[in-house]
């Protein structure tokens, strides 16, 4: 029992948090000695006393890989158990979801949820939270209520690549896995690996003012300096690690799709990642930053502006994802005349991203290369984190396809092979949008007709 525990070196038990609560339920009823016998004794718990089945019925259902109609689901406690009406017991509940899409919980693979969008004209950089007026407790909740709107279009699991709140990311994750908030669940790289000037160094930042070392960012130099940084992410307990391979859109005083690292560099951050079972994400504009990351073994290449052929081979072969984020540089361009006032510096930038985006993607999909869904969220308020669904269609992807993005495709870049399909055994995390999304994939903009986390209904 105690190897089941939640310390921050033992993974989550939702069995064991499930009985905990159950136990704690009935307290009232039958006394404190009687609840803790029920959580360390679970055979003296009640005779007759199981787990609530549900079985879920749509019109049309997508199991990750591809369509099917009618969709049935059999959800027993916190997992799927069948595909099959005939495997559930009498008494079990039956919610009928009619002329939906019932298909498992969608995830977003690039996300900040600590980020967040300032609206005050004077700001050049209305993403970032200031490190002198924006305490950490501040980012936290903040950060809570992003995650929560982004649980509330769907997502069910997010890949958190850079925070901007030190240990923000870390705590958020270990408090939904324990049952203290709502929220989706998390995987979260921590701060950004940077070179000195580079894409997360903040080179916004008066050379005068000097902060403390928790809020400085992820800043190296040289294999054996970066390798250092990882260990250093890895004693946060993070779960993935994110490099900035080359420039950005915004970041102030760099060339947006020009190489940053050093190629020892990153190898020596896949290196060292890899050796203790960590993936690595680099973000990277521009083919030459784009194949440095892909030769350099990384697991993702976040944004993957303008890569091409030669490079969209490579990561076809390698198994190199590809994470698009289509709407965030967009994003930017659109708010140049509205309330976010961004510098004309980074409004270029964005211009140029854009120009090179579409070209770069026709020739990933034509290459073959796996995309999983991501969307830079935090650049653009988290409730538009579903645009890039259209965004995917208008250049040409089959609904089964976009949609793959962001089950079964994102669930294998995570490795977290037990959701993104609706298959026995799996997590029942689930989501159903009105209407047929084989036939037209616009719901998925709009609110989901029913949300399911952990076989709890939560909208």
């Amino acid at each position: 029992m105690i190897a089941m525990c939640r310390c921050p070196h033992a993974p989550f038990s939702w069995w064991l948090y499930v009985s905990a609560r159950r136990a704690f339920d009935d307290g009232a009823r039958r006394g404190p000695l009687a609840s803790i016998a029920g959580i360390l004794f679970p055979g003296a718990r009640r005779a007759g006393q199981t787990e609530r089945v549900m079985i879920l019925r749509a019109a049309h259902m997508f199991d990750g890989e591809r369509f099917s109609s009618p969709g049935v689901c059999v959800v027993r406690g916190d997992r799927i158990v069948s595909l099959q009406i005939g495997n559930a017991p009498h008494d079990a509940t039956v919610l009928d979801l009619g002329a939906a899409t019932l298909l498992p919980g969608l995830i977003d693979c690039h996300t900040h949820v600590t980020a967040f969008i300032k609206k005050t004209a004077y700001e050049s950089m209305p993403l970032t939270p200031s490190l002198v007026s924006d305490s950490t407790a501040e980012s936290a909740l903040k950060a809570l209520r992003n995650a929560t709107t982004l649980l509330a279009n769907g997502f069910t699991t997010l890949r958190d690549v850079g925070s901007f709140g030190p240990g923000v990311d870390v705590a958020l994750r270990d408090s939904i896995n324990r049952g203290l908030v709502l929220g989706p669940r998390m995987l979260v790289a921590g701060k950004s690996l940077a070179i000195t000037g580079g894409h997360a160094d903040d080179n916004a930042r008066a050379p005068w003012v000097h902060v403390d070392d928790e809020y400085e960012y992820a800043v190296a130099h040289g294999p054996y300096g970066f390798r250092e940084r990882v260990r250093k992410n890895l004693k946060g307990h993070v779960d993935l690690i994110k490099i900035t391979a080359t420039g950005g859109v915004l970041s102030h005083g760099d060339a947006w799709n020009a190489p940053q690292f050093n190629p020892d560099e990153v190898t020596a951050v896949t290196d060292e990642a890899h050796k203790f079972g960590l993936r690595v994400a680099a973000h990277a504009h521009g083919d030459p930053g784009i194949a440095l990351a892909v030769h350099g073994g990384c697991d993702s290449i976040e944004h993957c502006t303008g890569v091409e052929t030669a490079t969209a081979e490579a990561m076809r072969e390698r198994g190199t994802m590809m994470v698009p984020t289509l709407w965030a540089s967009e994003s930017i361009v659109a708010q140049k005349d509205g309330a976010v006032q961004y510098s004309a510096e980074l409004i270029e930038k964005a211009e140029h991203a854009i120009a090179a985006r579409d070209a770069g993607m026709q020739r990933a999909i034509a290459a073959g290369v796996t995309i999983a869904y991501g969307t830079d969220c935090g650049v653009f308020p988290h409730e538009q984190n579903n645009r890039d669904f259209a965004m995917m269609r208008s250049l040409g992807m089959a609904p089964a396809d976009i949609l793959k993005t962001a089950t079964a495709n994102a669930a294998d870049l995570l490795g977290t092979r037990d959701r993104g399909r609706i298959a026995p055994g799996l997590l029942a995390d689930l989501v159903a949008f009105r209407g047929d999304l084989s036939a037209d994939i616009t719901p998925l903009v709009e609110a989901p007709a029913f949300v399911m986390l952990g076989g709890r209904r939560i909208a």
